[in-house]
C-alpha cells in the first residue's frame, strides 16, 4: 500500500510505534507513512533480529528508544515512552501490522488542522490468517489512538488504553478504518499470544480469586461462545471458528496459569520423598540380598 501525494507539509504529526522482532512488518511500515508524517518513533522492546538496523537505514525521520517492557507499567509504559519524545503536535499510536489508507491519511490530515478536539478514534479493518474479520469481537475495536501531544498519557499494563484530556467531548470519531494485518500464519499467532497469556494470569493473580476446576471449564466455553455465537464469529467461516476456539483457549492457558500457582507443588517435595524411599529400602536390605 502506498502513501498518498500530498505536496503539502504535514501539521507536525507524528507516529509512534512499539517493535520487538518486527523485521517481517517494519519496512511495509516505513513506505506506508513515509511522505506524509513527518516522524516515526519505534520503541524497541528489546528486538535480537535486525529490526533497529531497518529503522535506522530508513532516515533520519525516523527514530528509535529503547526501552523494556516492564510488570508494573507494561504495554502502556512503552507508549508512553515514545509519546515522551515524539515531536509532533499530533501523535497517531499504532501498531507495526497496521497500515493507514490513503483515504484514511487524508482524513487525519484534514481533521487535525484547526481542530479544537484534542484526539480522535478509529476503527480497524482487522485481518486474520490474511482474511477479513467482520464479526466475533474483531468489528468492535474503535479507539482513540491519535492525540494532540501534551493532551493525552496511557493507562494498562496489557490492554493500554489512551485517556485524552476533556473526555468523550474532546475526542471525534474517524470515518475510514486502520488496517490491521496481525500474524502472517496461525502458528505465528500462538507464539506471539503466549506473552499476552503470561500478562493475563497476572492480573488475574492480582483479584486473589482462588480457581476451581468448574472455571477452569467455564470461562473457556463462556469466551468460546461469546465470539463465535454472541458476536457471530460464525458468519466469518473456517477462520471465526479458529479465532474463536484460539481465544477460548487463550483464556484456557490463563486461568490454568494461574490455577498451578495457587495448588503447585513443590518439586523439592517430591524429590525429598524419592530420596526418603530410597534411604528407606536400603535400610531394609539383608545381607543376603546384599550378597
Amino acid at each position: 500500500m502506498s502513501a498518498p501525494h500530498d505536496p503539502e507539509p504535514s501539521v507536525g504529526l507524528s507516529v509512534v510505534a512499539i517493535m520487538r522482532n518486527e523485521s517481517l512488518n517494519l519496512p511495509g511500515l516505513i513506505a506506508n507513512l513515509r511522505g506524509w508524517v513527518d516522524e516515526l518513533v519505534l520503541v524497541d522492546d528489546g528486538s535480537d533480529d535486525d529490526s533497529t538496523e531497518i529503522a535506522r537505514g530508513a532516515g533520519e525521520w525516523v527514530r528509535v528508544v529503547h526501552r523494556r517492557k516492564d510488570d508494573r507499567e507494561g504495554f502502556a509504559g512503552l507508549r508512553n515512552s515514545g509519546l515522551d519524545v515524539a515531536t509532533g503536535s499530533w501523535i497517531l499510536h499504532m501498531d507495526c501490522d497496521e497500515r493507514v489508507s490513503p483515504e484514511l491519511a487524508q482524513e487525519i490530515r484534514e481533521g487535525i488542522r484547526d481542530t479544537e478536539l484534542n484526539g480522535f478514534r478509529y476503527r480497524r479493518a482487522n485481518l486474520f490468517l490474511h482474511r477479513p474479520m467482520r464479526h466475533g469481537g474483531w468489528d468492535r475495536w474503535n479507539r482513540p489512538q491519535i492525540a494532540r501531544r501534551g493532551a493525552h498519557r496511557f493507562e494498562g499494563n496489557l490492554h493500554e488504553r489512551c485517556v485524552i484530556d476533556g473526555g468523550e467531548d474532546a475526542i471525534g470519531q474517524l470515518v475510514n478504518p486502520m488496517l490491521h494485518l496481525n500474524d502472517k500464519s496461525y502458528l505465528k499467532r500462538i507464539a506471539k499470544s503466549a506473552q499476552y497469556v503470561e500478562m493475563e494470569a497476572k492480573r488475574i493473580e492480582a483479584a486473589g480469586r482462588p480457581i476451581t476446576g468448574l472455571k477452569l471449564l467455564a470461562r473457556p466455553v463462556r469466551e468460546f461462545l461469546k465470539r463465535y455465537l454472541l458476536q457471530r464469529g460464525f458468519l466469518d467461516g473456517v477462520p471465526g471458528f479458529i479465532a474463536a476456539s484460539h481465544s477460548a483457549s487463550a483464556t484456557f492457558r490463563a486461568y490454568a496459569i494461574v490455577w498451578d500457582r495457587q495448588n503447585r507443588i513443590d518439586r523439592a517435595r517430591i524429590e525429598d520423598d524419592m530420596r526418603s524411599r530410597w534411604a528407606d529400602f536400603l535400610s531394609r536390605k539383608s545381607p543376603a540380598d546384599e550378597q
